[in-house]
């Protein structure tokens, strides 16, 4: 069947000229050398020389090594062939880093394919530790949006709160002034993954009842602002990117121009950054054997699949925009997501190696300085006639620059909302690693060849990939009706999300048992989709319709379709959809964090 993911002809013959055991000491000596050379170095040139003898091969550079203001790529030489071991953005975004400081490892290994991944470190098919950033904003109580300051002391705090409580501790600044990102540390299996959601919210809520400050944990920021960003340099030359690329395409100034007006936005104080305010749950997998083709099967498959439409589903429900009740949409992330060009589909990732002309494709997208990180110039898109960076795609990212010792490389969904349920981001989660032990153990018996799994019509139907109008189709679908929709998998059947999950039950209990090296009972199948069951089809009939039933009821908590509950509450309040209500949507967010506090402070008290 024809797809665009590399044929194993393509990855045998790679690896064949190319080994991967030579691939990866190459890479070792590279770093190592990288670390030793660029520490304190105030050098602005690449010493190709050093690199070479390092690495016991010759290292090269794509672009004139001498043009140390220019992104560029280094390659390593083997047996006559040339693979990334290394990237750099231009000037623009390096902030006070040199061109050798701001070297980017490539720690993905084009080499590892399904035949020789049994040999790598990571030997057999395991349950991977899954990691995830939550992003979330934040307003004063009295609606006026944050200070730096504030925020600050938001975050400080919220960290004491973190490590009385045994989780991660960790949380960043996010783009906009009203937003922070907390992490969930690695971990595996849902009840760990419930019990770390519910650190998180238990810290937020605490934190929030020290600072007065309430949290918004939706897709969307929903109150009135300034759309201020931060001060940081690096979201001020990201800015710079985003409104030189948006201004390639008229299309999308006329996008943006109805987002505003949609949401009685002043066009002076309000670009395609600021307009772009979604929140989301990003979640890293981290992929055996820093294998390129498994990330780009994965990405293909499961991150396009009916399982994704159905888990991001589950997490929507914000029609707040800027004071503003969307009169349509249950949930604005993905309507937002379209008003910039970097939000477009992307079908597939390039490999700079196993793609065609992947490296020309990556090297001229980085070069073109409109992308502000190394990983994000394979996300490369040209459908418009203009090359750019599809980073903010609603899909995810392949991510070979993380810069830990381990080198980790991992699969981003970038799909998943931030939620206010903490059981239902855990099952999602869960349900992600889950997926992630089928396509890897899919990988290393078939590789990249989708025959077997489009035979096999039950495995097709979860896990196989949807083309983009269906995809397109769906996502629009959930915006408007969120866990109400009706899902259509690639093989045509209909069913409510409840159905697909006792769908996918089923098929997990069938395709797990027969990974022999994973260690996955059935219990723990059954704790992640009958409980997603029980949220979207309460046996008793009865589901939460307000609020407080939604977050902090013990019966109906986590039930009901929390986008439909919103925009009750919102006209209960007095507002009408479509009209320009801040002080309604704030009694809305003012709710919301009074449930957070019955649910996660009054109940730890008694």
């Amino acid at each position: 069947m024809q797809t665009p993911l590399p044929s194993n002809e393509t990855l045998l013959a790679y690896s064949s000229a190319v080994p991967w055991r030579e691939v990866e000491s190459q890479k070792r000596k590279f770093n190592q050398a990288l670390q030793q050379i660029s520490t304190g170095s105030p050098d602005d040139e690449l010493p190709l020389d050093r690199f070479s003898e390092a690495v016991g091969a010759p290292v090269t550079a794509y672009f004139d090594p001498h043009d140390a203001r220019g992104a560029n790529i280094l390659l390593a030489e083997l047996n006559g062939q040339r693979h990334v071991i290394a990237s750099a953005v231009s000037a623009r975004y390096r902030g006070k880093k040199t061109l050798l400081q701001s070297l980017v490892p490539y720690n993905f290994n084009p080499s590892v394919n399904h035949t020789n991944v049994e040999e790598t470190d990571d030997p057999v098919t395991k349950m991977r530790s899954l990691g995830a950033e939550i992003e979330l904003g934040l307003v004063n109580a009295d609606g006026t949006p944050p200070t730096e300051d504030q925020m600050q002391n938001y975050m400080r705090i919220y960290r004491g709160h973190a490590q009385r409580l045994g989780i991660s501790p960790h949380i960043d600044r996010e783009a906009g002034q009203y937003q922070i990102e907390a992490h969930i540390a690695p971990i595996i299996g849902y009840q760990k993954t419930r019990a770390a959601m519910w650190g998180i919210f238990t810290a937020l809520a605490a934190t929030s009842e020290e600072t007065g400050m309430l949290t918004t944990i939706l897709p969307a920021y929903p109150v009135e602002s300034d759309f201020r960003l931060t001060d940081d340099p690096k979201v001020q030359t990201a800015v710079d990117l985003m409104l030189e690329v948006n201004g390639y395409f008229p299309e999308y100034a006329r996008r943006l121009a109805e987002a505003q007006a949609r949401y009685h936005v002043d066009p002076a104080n309000c670009n395609y950054v600021q307009m772009f305010r979604i929140q989301g749950c990003h979640i890293h997998l981290d992929l055996a054997g820093r294998s390129e083709a498994l990330g780009l099967l994965t990405f293909y498959t499961m991150l396009r699949s009916a399982t994704a439409i159905a888990n991001a589903a589950v997490l929507k429900g914000s029609p707040f925009v800027n004071g503003t009740c969307d009169p349509e949409l249950l949930c604005t992330r993905e309507y937002l997501r379209q008003v910039t060009v970097t939000g477009r589909y992307l079908e597939l990732p390039t490999s700079p190696h196993l793609t065609p002309n992947g490296l020309e494709r990556y090297a001229a997208l980085l070069r073109s300085e409109r992308v502000n990180a190394t990983g994000r110039a394979m996300l490369y898109d040209d459908g418009l006639g203009e090359m750019v960076s599809v980073m903010h795609n609603p899909i995810g990212r392949v991510r070979p620059d993380l810069t830990t010792n381990k080198r980790i490389c991992t699969l981003e969904s970038t799909g998943m909302p931030a939620s206010i349920s903490g059981s239902r981001m855990a099952a999602v989660l869960t349900d992600f690693e889950y997926s992630h032990v089928i396509i890897e153990d899919y990988f290393r018996k078939y590789g990249c060849d989708l025959e077997p799994m489009y035979n096999d019509k039950l495995m097709w139907a979860v896990l196989g990939p949807l083309d983009q109008e269906s995809y397109s189709r769906q996502q629009d679908a959930s915006d408007r009706e969120c866990t109400d929709m009706v899902i259509t998998t690639p093989v045509g059947t209909q069913m409510t999300l409840a159905e697909f999950y006792e769908m996918k039950r089923v098929f997990m209990h069938r395709a797990l048992l027969a990974v022999d090296s994973v260690d996955i009972t059935p219990r723990a199948i059954d704790d992640v989709y009958v409980s997603l069951s029980r949220m979207l089809n309460p046996p008793s009939g009865r589901s939460a319709q307000t609020i407080h039933q939604f977050v902090a009821d013990q019966k109906l908590k986590s039930t009901g379709n929390w986008g439909r509950i919103l925009r009750n509450a919102f006209i209960e309040a007095g507002g009408v959809p479509g009209e320009h209500n801040p002080e309604v949507v704030m009694k809305v967010v003012g709710q919301i964090h009074n449930a957070l506090r019955r649910r996660y402070l009054q109940t730890n008290q008694a």
